[in-house]
């Protein structure tokens, strides 16, 4: 595993309320994800059943790779630490993602990783964390301390359990519990039902043992590429948060997921990167909550060189649907139908990328 950069620490004088304040304005702070468009030619991943493929279909996981969010809590029920897995698509290797538990995701007001409700909270963290990363995330698993004991003794995949049952120890040993559990879904699905409410996730058993199956299958059969999310750390007093840094977040992704990177039609919140090409930060935070506050998944993009006078919501095929969703954006914002253009260039931002002229006035 690479060695985690010591915390970058910045002496602001406030607490973490003016540290939040500081980093929703802070024009280079979340990023979209640079995007490819890697699906199967006739086929829509986005509607192919995790568990059971339609007749004629390929299974989801030969079509792209598929993810799973897992996370546990410690002692003092907080998230301790989170991991994103990826397999599938014969990408030749399995994908694993090391989160900050402080990292900042992309909600109004911005909420921590570890302050995230859970799988079935009012605040999950898979949507966000797919709207930041440019990734989607299939499920989010989550283990209290007992399930995750529970997890290593069943499988046998530490000699001794006591060196991986801390929460500390779960980055380390987790991807070795993966591998090691069984084969069978009806049995895997079993072992999860056993857990009950110390392991809730967002799909159904059914549909994690599936997922477990085929991450824990490529576990077994391939290397494991294994990284950590670049971040840059603020500190106010005793409060930090990361942040991800962008544009080596954008890479990464590309790097670990390229064949899980969004698609248009996916699963969850439409995401949309805003980026300044002549508006102020306040007004490119103002769109920001504006869209979140209407469901739109919103990131903060890079702050474009050139300067427009007029906003463009640009969208990455001419697809009525695809249309549809860049018009829906700049409804919310107040903008002309008109202002929605088609970015025909190869890996162009998914689902809607909001340019911010500097005629753009907050509604």
């Amino acid at each position: 595993m690479p060695a985690v950069t010591e915390p970058t620490e910045h002496g602001f004088p406030w607490r973490m309320t003016a540290l939040v304040a500081a980093v929703v304005i802070a024009s280079t702070a979340i990023a979209g994800v640079i995007l490819a468009r890697n699906g199967v030619e006739g086929v829509d991943p986005s509607t192919a059943s995790i568990f059971t493929p339609a007749p004629n279909l390929l299974p989801v996981e030969k079509q792209r790779q598929v993810t799973v969010l897992l996370q546990i809590r410690d002692k003092n029920k907080e998230v301790s630490s989170s991991v994103l897995f990826g397999a599938g698509a014969n990408t030749g290797f399995v994908a694993e993602l090391l989160l900050p538990r402080t990292l900042l995701l992309p909600t109004v007001p911005p909420v921590q990783l570890q302050n995230a409700n859970g799988p079935r909270g009012p605040v999950r963290p898979d949507y966000p964390l797919q709207t930041l990363l440019g990734v989607q995330i299939d499920a989010s698993i989550e283990l209290d301390r007992l399930a995750w004991a529970g997890l290593i003794d069943s499988t046998g995949a530490l000699a001794d359990p006591a060196n991986g049952e801390s929460a500390s120890a779960f980055p380390l040993v987790v991807a070795r519990v993966l591998a090691a559990l069984p084969a069978d879904e009806e049995t895997l699905g079993q072992l999860l039902t056993s857990m009950g409410s110390m392991a809730p996730t967002t799909v159904t058993n059914e549909d994690a043992s599936h997922l477990l199956a085929v991450i824990g299958a490529g576990l077994r059969t391939m290397p494991v590429k294994r990284d950590v999310l670049p971040v840059t750390y603020l500190r106010a007093g005793d409060a930090q948060a990361a942040v991800a840094r962008q544009p080596d977040t954008d890479e990464l992704m590309a790097d670990l997921f390229p064949r899980a990177l969004l698609q248009p039609g996916h699963p969850g919140p439409v995401r949309v990167v805003v980026e300044r090409a002549g508006a102020g930060l306040g007004s490119a935070t103002a769109a920001r909550i504006t869209l979140a506050e209407a469901g739109f998944g919103a990131v903060d993009g890079q702050p474009v060189l050139r300067s427009l006078t007029s906003s463009v919501v640009y969208v990455p095929d001419d697809a009525a649907s695809t249309v549809q969703r860049g018009k829906d954006v700049a409804a919310a914002l107040g903008l002309p139908p008109a202002s929605v253009v088609v970015d025909g260039a190869e890996g162009a931002t998914v689902d809607v990328r909001l340019v911010l002229g500097s005629d753009f006035s907050p509604v």
